[in-house]
C-alpha cells in the first residue's frame, strides 16, 4: 500500500488531536485507522473475516502484555 500524506485541519484534526490526547490512540496513523474500523462497524461495509484476524491478533497482543491498554474514567468517553 502507498503512503499518502493527509492535512487534518478543523474538526476531523480537532477530532484526531482528541482521539491521542485522551489515549484512544498513539498516533494519528493509529487515530485514523480506528475511526476508518469503527465507520465500517458502524456501515457493514467490509468482509468481517479480515476484521477478525486483525482483533484476534490485537487481543493475542494485549493478552500477552506486548500491546499495553488503560481503563478511561466514564467523564472521558463523553
Amino acid at each position: 500500500m502507498p503512503n499518502a500524506n493527509i492535512e487534518l485541519t478543523g474538526y476531523p484534526g480537532s477530532v484526531v488531536d482528541a482521539m491521542i490526547r485522551l489515549g484512544y490512540a498513539k498516533t494519528k496513523t493509529e487515530a485514523i485507522r480506528l475511526a476508518l474500523y469503527q465507520f465500517d462497524q458502524d456501515h457493514n461495509l467490509s468482509d468481517e473475516k479480515a476484521f477478525d484476524e486483525v482483533t484476534g491478533k490485537i487481543l493475542e497482543g494485549v493478552e500477552s502484555g506486548k500491546i499495553k491498554t488503560r481503563k478511561f474514567k466514564p467523564s472521558e468517553l463523553d
